[in-house]
């Protein structure tokens, strides 16, 4: 894909604007916060030593609804004010109501259903996703997405890094498929996510919250299943782009039902959790993280894209590969907190 001087000279210019409007509304958000008294504190669940205000998610998301849905900017892709959006303020609210009161599992679960089930119906609508089984996976896979994201949350900079890895990650993809408007869009959901690292990042001045990350799943997984919906992206090499969160948050699951646990009580088993437990700083702990993105991930995307013959043998063999790492480092660092 290329541009005029002109449409990057705006790319650019929405771009550091979505940074700048995040930094800032995730400053206010931890600012009301903390005058709100909205803190989680230290616990056996929890993995921080501090009482921590929560919700400062609610700044990237303001800052992203405000520059994708602001008539002016109007290159974003159509589906994302049709379908994703308003799954995504959904979200958003319901995640800001959690962080005030907790919420129940079965209301939280039902709300995030009718996000996935109105994404799905509105996307075959509009005419990128057809047929009932494409859509039934389609709908399962975005609803994962926004409950690992949330899981994965846990640790300073985890959730914010992966966003920006896996918006930068898709910006590319989609500028090799040229589609631009898709392009622009993942640009800035990373630049949403690169503007609240500041206040997260190292000794975290500010956590997600639900009102983050379950939006911030959300909206990945809506766009890994746009791009595989539209052509844009392999399968294979959509699966890639979230590999890490979707290795250790899906045997992390799997590993609880087997023992009988209640998955979806809160708990400290992630293997990002364990290792910060033992002892590793967070800042380690996403170091780890995002190098294997950077070192493994990447690279394994950028030869599945050139070869296509080797996209699905690549997905397979790097999920085997994180996978046994994920058996072999909980079985040196052990179970935790259990959370019943």
């Amino acid at each position: 894909m290329r541009l005029g001087g002109e449409h990057e000279a705006a790319f650019l210019w929405l771009i550091a604007l979505t940074a700048v409007l995040s930094w800032a509304l995730t400053g206010l958000a931890t600012w009301y916060a903390a005058s709100a008294g909205l803190l989680d504190y230290p616990g056996e669940r929890h993995s921080h030593r501090q009482p921590t205000p929560r919700g400062g998610g609610a700044g990237l998301v303001l800052a992203l609804m405000t520059v994708t849905l602001w008539p002016g900017a109007g290159q974003v892709p159509a589906c994302w004010a049709a379908c994703i959006a308003p799954g995504a303020v959904l979200l958003a609210l319901i995640g800001w109501w959690d962080d005030h009161r907790s919420l129940g599992a079965g209301r939280r679960f039902l709300v995030q259903l009718a996000a996935s089930v109105f994404l799905v119906w509105s996307a075959a609508t509009a005419g990128w996703l057809e047929g009932a089984l494409p859509m039934i996976m389609g709908g399962l896979f975005v609803l994962w997405m926004t409950n690992l994201f949330n899981f994965m949350d846990g640790s300073n900079g985890m959730a914010g890094l992966q966003g920006v890895f896996a918006g930068c990650v898709l910006a590319w993809l989609y500028a090799l498929s040229g589609d631009g408007s898709a392009t622009l869009l993942a640009l800035l959901l990373a630049a949403a996510c690169a503007g609240f690292l500041p206040w997260n990042l190292g000794r975290a001045r500010v956590f997600m919250g639900d009102v983050g990350s379950l939006t911030l799943g959300f909206c990945i997984g809506a766009l890994l299943l746009y791009g595989v919906a539209s052509g844009a992206l392999a399968l294979p090499v959509a699966w890639l782009v979230m590999l890490m969160f979707l290795a250790d948050a899906t045997l992390t699951l799997i590993a609880r039902v087997i023992k009988g646990e209640r998955w979806y009580n809160a708990h400290r088993q992630h293997l990002y959790q364990r290792l910060i437990a033992h002892g590793w700083s967070h800042g380690r702990v996403a170091a780890l993280y995002q190098a294997i993105n950077l070192s493994l991930v990447l690279p394994g995307i950028g030869v599945a894209v050139e070869f296509p013959v080797l996209a699905w043998p690549i997905a397979i063999g790097m999920t085997l590969f994180c996978g046994l790492g994920w058996y072999v480092m909980s079985r040196k660092f052990g179970v935790l907190a259990q959370a019943g």
